[in-house]
């Protein structure tokens, strides 16, 4: 059911009186219920003050009758005689002079000799032993006692001759006659209850007889404390209840003082009466008014839900106009100003959604969005249209090592560069990261070559950030509609495998190859595959000795990853390390490769093998400042020689970032391990830089050691190599070595150590160890038999 603005109003405002008069009569009940506590406290503790006086006025009447009985000589000697005639016209005469309820008297053991009630006849007393127990020979003070299940108020005193002989006791009975007379002096209800042994007893009140649900409340009241009231329910009326404990001996009274609830409150019901007749005037009053203001109000509410509606359907046009300068007219113009803030965030929301934040570039979402109408054109006119994408090369190496405000600031860069070379029509977006895609026309496949190539270039330029001159590189795939596809996703994906081959081949640009998508397809199972590979045990590594030409003596070998896949074999290392590299998972198996192969070469050492371990870092881990730290946990872990571990890094490697892999390589080399440049003379060989490296050795390339027996310019380019290497302090290792002419002319040119297939395969550990240590019992013998 539909509510309109005016009965909601009309509610609300309703509401608002209810919730100011609830509070109002709440408290007005509160404050009467805690009067009403006061008058009932104040008038139960009046009845406990007269109870008390009037128990204090018939102890003293029972002290004086039985200090006259006890005085009587006659009646002492009839106690000591035994006379019982005369000790019962004793009792009976004083208990009858001053109405006492009970004359008793007993031997000093407490054994009864005669109780007589108020009319003289002899009734049973129990037994009186712990109340003369507890009786005070030098004293005569009152106390309450229940005897046969009924409370009386007692006095007890010694019959002395001229010692105790016996005791008298005399009391007044606490029943109903005295509980109407306490009504009448105070206005308080009164009951008495005894407790003995056999429990809780009604004795009498001046309320009417309770049933057992109001009897257990009575009694459940008389267990508590002296001096605090309940509210306990008898029968359709509550009272104000209070416990006053009499304490004695032979058991356990009290009275239950009590006092009406309604007759504490009638004094207010009047006074409430007159404040729901103001709050019914109220409520009509509000009605009334409700009613006038709704009329007045509609209208203009009306018009701001009209405006509502309009900017629910997107129309941030048209604006509420503003009558007057009260609070509706200070409402339609924040409604206004609510509309135009809403339109502007719209509008940056929708940026948001299209756009990324850091280069104000359009994203992924923009980017399919652009990339179908530029096909649609590109249709139209039949003309082809590159889609590049565009990735920075060891931008991870600059955010780790530099902060993320200098990568955010080589990113705007990249962008604005980017944005510099874009033609009409042309689209360009980041898609994360350090990864940037690009839409270029052009007439002819000719002309789109051309722009990418000058793009591709334009960025690869330094980038000054602060003090410090970055060398940027990038890597860019491309494919072309219509002959790499026409979808727009399909030439994305396309344009992606071309970018991950140009990474590989360590190229600017790559054009999208036929049939590639299948290999792309691989390659993302390997590297999720590889992820698992670590903690799957399926990496393993092989070994390949290394033979020092000199002494003939193997004294290292180099460690080679493999990775045996659990369906497709043995992965390559040149197919799965670049994967490793381009999804970081470099440093994890790069963290594994040096834990394997210091504990192996400490093993080694601990059997008696006297054998060194060469193994090669990628280019992504000398961009790692922790390198050194972790390589320097392991060592100690296995308190391996560092001089027994050589490092091989590549020209490459070294040049991508010269400054900061200096700086690794120095902290390396100052964990004690040897360091060898790999492949040397197939990367960036300039002497001003090999002259600055901390590095112990020369690896030769195997392209030129292979056919150099064979070749006169490979064999100058070695023989030069070894030379230069000598001339600079460092040792020469030759890879490669396949043949025995290899190997002879390698020592003529005084080669250090050669490696290859000559020597050695690589071997899985198992084989190597056997392998070793045949080679060195081998050389043991010759030395021993040169010796000889």
């Amino acid at each position: 059911m539909r509510i309109d603005f005016r009965a909601r109003l009309a509610l609300l405002l309703l509401g608002l009186f209810v919730l100011v008069q609830v509070p109002t009569f709440l408290a007005f009940y509160y404050a009467t219920r805690q009067s009403a506590l006061n008058q009932a406290q104040a008038r139960l503790d009046a009845g406990a003050s007269v109870f008390g006086d009037l128990l204090a006025s018939r102890g003293s009447q029972l002290q004086d009758a039985v200090r006259v009985t006890t005085a009587d000589f006659g009646f002492k000697q009839a106690v000591a005689t035994g006379d019982k005639p005369t000790i019962h016209s004793v009792l009976y005469n004083q208990g009858h002079r001053i109405a006492a309820d009970l004359t008793v008297l007993t031997r000093l053991d407490g054994h009864v000799v005669a109780s007589l009630d108020g009319d003289g006849r002899s009734v049973p007393a129990g037994d009186w032993s712990g109340l003369v127990a507890g009786a005070d020979a030098n004293a005569s003070g009152t106390s309450v006692a229940v005897i046969g299940g009924r409370p009386y108020q007692l006095v007890i005193v010694p019959v002395r001759a001229p010692t105790p002989i016996a005791w008298v006791g005399m009391g007044f009975a606490l029943d109903g006659k005295l509980a109407r007379t306490l009504k009448e002096l105070t206005g308080v209800e009164v009951s008495f209850v005894a407790r003995d042994d056999d429990g809780q007893r009604w004795v009498a009140s001046t309320l009417p007889a309770p049933g057992t649900t109001e009897r257990d409340a009575l009694f459940a009241a008389a267990g508590g404390r002296g001096g605090e009231p309940r509210l306990v329910a008898l029968g359709p009326h509550d009272y104000f209840t209070r416990w006053q404990p009499l304490p004695g001996r032979g058991g356990t009274a009290g009275a239950l003082l009590q006092y009406s609830r309604d007759r504490a409150l009638s004094s207010y019901h009047a006074l409430g009466g007159e404040l729901l007749l103001i709050a019914l005037v109220s409520l009509l009053a509000s009605i009334g008014g409700v009613l006038w203001l709704s009329r007045n109000v509609t209208r203009p509410v009306s018009q701001l839900a009209e405006a509502a509606r309009r900017i629910g359907h997107g129309d941030y046009l048209g604006l509420v106009p503003v009558e007057h300068n009260d609070e509706l007219g200070q409402l339609a113009e924040a409604f206004n100003a609510m509309q135009r803030g809403i339109a502007r965030r719209e509008r940056q929301i929708a940026h948001a959604a299209f756009h990324d934040n850091l280069t104000s570039l359009p994203n992924r979402a923009r980017m399919q969005q652009l990339l179908g109408e530029a096909l649609a054109r590109a249709r139209d006119d039949g003309q082809p249209l590159g889609v590049l994408m565009l990735d920075l090369d060891r931008f991870k190496e600059i955010n780790d090592t530099m902060g993320h405000a200098i990568g955010d600031r080589v990113l705007i860069e990249v962008a604005q560069r980017l944005q510099a070379a874009l033609a009409e029509g042309d689209a360009l977006a980041r898609f994360g990261g350090d990864e940037f895609v690009l839409v270029v026309g052009a007439v002819d496949r000719a002309a789109l070559d051309a722009r990418v190539e000058a793009v591709v270039a334009g960025v690869s330029q330094p980038v000054t950030a602060g003090a410090v001159e970055l060398f940027l590189e990038a890597s860019a795939g491309m494919a072309v509609f219509p002959e790499h596809g026409e979808h727009p996703d399909d030439l994305l994906r396309r344009a992606d495998i071309a970018m991950y081959d140009a990474k590989k081949a360590r190229q600017r640009l790559q054009v999208y190859r036929t049939g590639r998508d299948a290999e792309h397809l691989h390659r993302l199972s390997l590297v999720n595959d590889l992820r698992r590979a670590v903690p799957n045990g399926e990496l393993e590594l092989h070994y390949q000795p290394k033979l020092q030409l000199s002494s003939r003596r193997v004294a290292h070998v180099e460690a080679l990853l493999r990775w045996r896949h659990p369906q497709h074999g043995l992965v390559p290392p040149d197919e799965f390390i670049p994967l490793a590299e381009h999804s970081g998972l470099i440093r994890s198996l790069t963290d594994w490769v040096l834990h394997e192969v210091i504990r192996q070469c400490a093993e080694w050492a601990d059997s008696g093998l006297d054998i060194g371990i060469a193994l090669n870092l990628s280019a992504m881990d000398l961009g790692s400042g922790d390198l050194p730290d972790v390589l320097a946990r392991h060592l100690a872990r296995y308190r391996l020689d560092p001089g027994r571990l050589v490092l091989e890094i590549t020209e490459t490697a070294v040049m991508r970032d010269a400054f900061y892999s200096l700086e690794v390589l120095n902290r390396l080399k100052a964990c004690g391990v040897m360091l060898a440049i790999d492949d040397f003379g197939t990367g960036y060989s300039s002497l001003s830089h090999l002259k600055r490296l901390p590095v112990d050795e020369l690896k030769i390339d195997k392209s030129f050691v292979i056919g150099m027996d064979q070749d006169e310019d490979d064999a100058v380019i070695v023989r030069s190599t070894i030379e230069l290497a000598h001339n600079m302090g460092l040792k020469v290792v030759a890879e490669g070595v396949e043949t025995e002419a290899t190997m002879e002319l390698l020592h003529r040119y005084r080669c250090d150590s050669v490696q290859g297939y000559l020597i050695s395969r690589p071997m899985a550990v198992a084989e190597a160890t056997r392998w070793l240590g045949e080679a060195s019992r081998r050389y043991n013998a010759e030395a021993a038999g040169t010796v000889a």
